[in-house]
């Protein structure tokens, strides 16, 4: 089976598309499915994309990779299907996957809420050209459409009655479950990126209590300042080569959300990676957090301040509690958000679209 597989970024770039079908090549090619890349972004926008200004040269590039987009189609002779990682252009309606599906069965993953309205920080209104209405037609003419969250599940299940849900899956052979060192010192930890690292500021006073106490280290990776007020911590920027490295350093992971409709819809991948190194995670009860952490069980749902120096405030000083907990997170996170445990799934949705 071969696949023509349009993805938005250049590979080994972007969080989702790593964790997702770059990773899962490895279980699709031995099973006789062959990936053949096509990344919408050159080099030079993937170099500007994402930083504030720049919009005449945003444009130039995008109108470029569009039109190679459309040069593309003549090949479609050469594949069995087409996997589309959340939309076959950056911008612009379904023109290009309509195109497709006349020809080609298409194989649709969708693991963020494209379909909720958003504005980016660093391209303002130019985001509305990515025409949010557009995904719901994207569902409709695929043959087989992979979620990766229950929520977003419901949302694709109006449009599509193929619907194949597999989680953001964790490459368990690089985050490996370790105990940790008895009597080490605590570290409570948080690990995302610059626009995230505000999320950080939800539990500011928690934290401002825990860290007056001096019951454990707090550690940030993702920003080099998190400018919370009256706590001591250690901060800094997230690297891939030093990732499971830095993380190792936590026993204890934060997973605080603003509650806003597109977090409602998704997969937290974080919490994930922190349960298969034994991290036990400390969450708000929204999108995936709810299904993920079993309370009590292998983490913390923590819905307000008093429940998140609770829970925080336990798990530091019982080490008893944190290290069973630690050791569910990791069974839990192999045996569900493993590629491993996932692999059976995702080989029979991408054969699916051939049957």
């Amino acid at each position: 089976m071969r696949v023509l597989t349009l993805v938005p970024n250049q590979k080994g770039h972007a969080p989702g598309q790593r964790g997702s079908i770059e990773l899962w090549e490895r279980i699709l090619k031995p099973e006789g499915i062959q990936l053949e890349y096509a990344p919408f972004e050159s080099e030079r926008l993937r170099e500007i994309l994402y930083k504030e200004g720049r919009h005449f040269s945003k444009a130039a590039e995008m109108v470029k990779s569009y039109a190679k987009r459309i040069g593309l189609l003549k090949s479609l002779d050469e594949y069995d299907a087409v996997f589309v990682y959340r939309e076959a252009a950056l911008l612009g309606p379904a023109f290009l996957e309509k195109l497709i599906a006349r020809k080609k069965p298409i194989i649709y993953q969708l693991d963020d809420p494209l379909f909720v309205p958003y504005r980016s920080p660093s391209n303002g209104y130019l985001s509305y050209l990515k025409f949010f209405g557009k995904i719901k037609e994207i569902v409709r003419i695929s043959k087989v459409v992979i979620v990766n969250s229950s929520h977003i599940r419901e949302f694709a299940a109006e449009y599509n009655g193929n619907i194949w849900q597999v989680p953001s899956v964790v490459d368990t052979e690089q985050f490996r479950f370790a105990p940790f060192e008895a009597n080490g010192s605590i570290t409570v930890g948080w690990s995302g990126s610059p626009t995230t690292v505000k999320n950080l500021k939800l539990i500011e006073k928690p934290l401002q209590e825990i860290s007056a106490r001096g019951i454990c280290d707090f550690l940030f990776i993702g920003s080099s300042d998190p400018r919370l007020k009256n706590v001591q911590y250690t901060a800094k920027e997230w690297k891939a080569e030093t990732e499971v490295e830095d993380l190792r350093k936590m026993q204890i992971g934060l997973v605080p959300l603003p509650d806003r409709p597109w977090n409602r819809y998704k997969f937290i991948m974080k919490t994930a990676q922190y349960m298969a190194l034994g991290i036990v995670p400390v969450g708000t009860p929204m999108a995936s957090n709810t299904e993920v952490i079993r309370h009590g069980e292998n983490g913390f749902l923590a819905a307000t301040d008093a429940e998140w120096v609770e829970y925080l405030s336990l798990l530091s000083t019982d080490n008893e509690l944190r290290e069973r907990l630690s050791e569910v997170a990791a069974r839990d996170a192999v045996s569900k958000y493993s590629l491993q445990a996932n692999a059976p799934k995702i080989v029979e949705a991408f054969r699916a679209a051939l049957s």
